[in-house]
């Protein structure tokens, strides 16, 4: 028996070996569909914009930017008296942010792809000079310990900052 290729067999050959190797790929192809995709100043947030939180304590609202205040204020709570619930509100302000990014995605005009929102939402924070890592910085505020626990934040805000680590690493 003879087989005869002819050139749509061929690709048809082509075609199936490629589609079996996209699906053994883990990392799924990203699509940029405007329902999906977060526009690069919402994800920096504003830079010079400051909102009153609280008697002497200001921060920006929005963004990246609003993460790094948050997780400073959070951090040195114990100077911060005006602060009353322990860093909650701040916590569930940064989750309820985050979870904004989670499942969205952004369209990086300089390589012409499609990117996880969350993963530029990290490079972005580790560009900030105020901030380091996003996770070691949120890990950092869990573990604060004094002596006496009015100066840490509350097991609420500490809640709302394990849902953030959850939102962060994509579990």
């Amino acid at each position: 028996m003879k087989y005869k290729n002819n050139e749509s067999n061929i690709r048809y050959v082509i075609r199936k070996v490629l589609l079996e190797q996209e699906a053994k790929e883990d990392k799924p192809k990203q699509r940029c569909v405007p329902e999906n995709v977060i526009p690069l100043d919402e994800i920096v947030g504003t830079a010079d914009v400051y909102d009153n939180y609280a008697p002497g304590v200001n921060k920006r609202k929005l963004g990246v930017n609003s993460m790094v205040d948050t997780l400073g204020i959070l951090n040195n709570i114990r100077l911060f008296k005006d602060v009353k619930d322990g860093g909650a509100h701040l916590a569930y302000n940064m989750m309820h942010h985050l979870n904004k990014f989670r499942n969205k995605n952004y369209y990086d005009e300089t390589s012409n792809q499609c990117n996880k929102a969350m993963d530029k939402i990290i490079e972005l924070y580790k560009e900030n000079e105020h901030g380091t890592e996003l996770v070691k910085d949120i890990e950092r505020v869990l573990n604060l310990q004094t002596k006496d626990d009015e100066y840490t934040p509350s097991p609420r805000a500490k809640e709302y900052l394990k849902r953030c680590l959850v939102l962060v690493k994509g579990e």
